[in-house]
């Protein structure tokens, strides 16, 4: 039977009314978000700051997300993701404002860290909070909401961007604060999170709900399982960057001085295909596991980059972009709920905290490695390496599909005892 496009919008009907409010938060936030998007540009054109020194920044920024992804999510276990995340998107935003006022350039970029580091030491309280919001029947399909409203937001803010970067560049900085207080504002006031979930109101030191330690629980039965998890992540994530590293080098190469034109043709693909297949997605894969999807994720990525050692024209890269967004698909919508599914009710903040601090780790590898790898080898090699580790973490993912389904029948069989719930 034919799936209607209008059909796979279904999925988002009867979601709890929180995760539309979040939804639109998402778009108000993904919109306004200027600054870190344009910040090479910002220092390079605007600052005159000279490569090594953009590079140097741009490192330094990242090595001091790290330690601040992991103390938020710790502290989005302790003290509860809604107060985190008001606080530190407040706090980030009002540094933001400032920026837009401010002259010397060592004030300037002190704010911009400092914003940065509070923005995403409450990153993972969206993840956590739809967790919260959910049930198993719900959760995956709320996660691909707030992921479709990131993507209509991303869709629009680089036109707006572009537009008042050369003559308004203050602005930006104050537009960026001034959505994300409007987003936050939403949040704060009609965001109501359950007493008795996840999270904000549980004792981490208490125990689980299946009447054991949580930690005992991470350790013994589902630390195995994530752990794996997060793995294949990291190698997924590791083969995602190059799409951003290897590409638009790649198009310089046979393109010329066209390169740059002909790969911001081929972003501007990636975000409205998002948009676009998103809903249709996540209706049609609604009723398999997680990790059944996600495997399917990584060979797509797979498929993309086999095509892309191979391709010599747009149509070709064309179709192997739209094979590496529908891969990206696939694994983001799902990945929230497999983590929620799986993680004691007082780590959950910080097990999306791991999995945002590997994904940042692994993003700064892959043009590392490849960086290096690229120079000798060649583009074809290259992408057929990249495609190798993307196929190695299907087959992880594979694999651990059938383990995690055996525990879950197990579970079952003795009464549903742990934290494995099949959506």
């Amino acid at each position: 039977m034919k799936l209607k496009i209008k059909d796979s919008f279904s999925a988002y009907n009867g979601l709890p009314k929180e995760i539309y409010l979040l939804f639109t938060a998402r778009i108000i936030t993904s919109i306004g978000s200027f600054v870190l998007p344009l910040l090479t540009l910002i220092l390079s054109q605007k600052l005159g700051m000279s490569e090594t020194e953009t590079g140097n920044f741009a490192a330094l920024l990242i090595l001091s997300q790290g330690p601040c992804l992991l103390l938020g999510g710790k502290l989005i276990d302790a003290i509860g993701q809604k107060k985190m995340l008001v606080f530190c998107q407040t706090l980030g935003a009002l540094f933001y404002f400032m920026c837009g006022f401010i002259k010397d350039h060592t004030t300037l970029l002190v704010f911009i860290m400092i914003a940065a580091d509070l923005f995403v030491a409450a990153s993972p309280a969206y993840q956590t909070m739809v967790a919260r919001l959910t049930v198993p029947d719900n959760r995956k399909a709320s996660y691909s909401l707030l992921y479709l409203g990131i993507n209509i937001g991303m869709a629009v803010s680089p036109l707006i961007g572009g537009l008042l970067f050369e003559k308004h560049l203050p602005l930006l900085f104050i537009l960026d604060a001034v959505t994300t207080l409007l987003s936050t504002g939403l949040i704060a006031l009609y965001i109501r999170l359950p007493k008795e979930s996840r999270g904000e109101d549980a004792d981490p030191a208490a125990p689980a709900k299946t009447g054991r330690d949580a930690f005992s629980i991470v350790v013994l039965k589902n630390t195995p399982v994530l752990l794996f998890f997060l793995l294949f992540l990291f190698v997924f994530d590791f083969t995602y960057i190059q799409w951003s590293f290897m590409l638009p080098l790649q198009f310089h190469e046979l393109y010329g001085s066209n390169g740059a034109r002909f790969y911001s043709f081929i972003s501007i693909v990636n975000p409205v295909i998002c948009t676009v297949f998103t809903p249709l997605l996540t209706k049609l894969t609604a009723k398999y596991h997680p990790l059944a999807v996600v495997t399917s994720g990584g060979i797509c990525y797979f498929a993309s980059y086999v095509l892309f050692a191979f391709a010599k024209n747009i149509p070709v890269f064309l179709i192997a972009g739209t094979l590496y967004t529908f891969g990206e698909i696939l694994i983001v919508i799902n990945l929230g709920a497999f983590i929620a599914e799986h993680s004691p009710d007082a780590y959950l903040g910080r097990m999306n905290a791991v999995r945002l601090f590997l994904q940042g780790t692994a993003n700064a590898l892959g043009p590392l490695v490849m960086g290096r790898v690229l120079p000798f080898s060649g583009y074809r090699f290259s992408w057929l390496l990249v495609a190798a580790v993307a196929l190695a973490g299907s087959v992880g993912m594979y694999f651990l599909n059938k383990e995690d389904s055996k525990v879950q029948a197990l579970a079952n069989e003795d009464g549903g005892d742990g934290f494995t719930e099949q959506a």
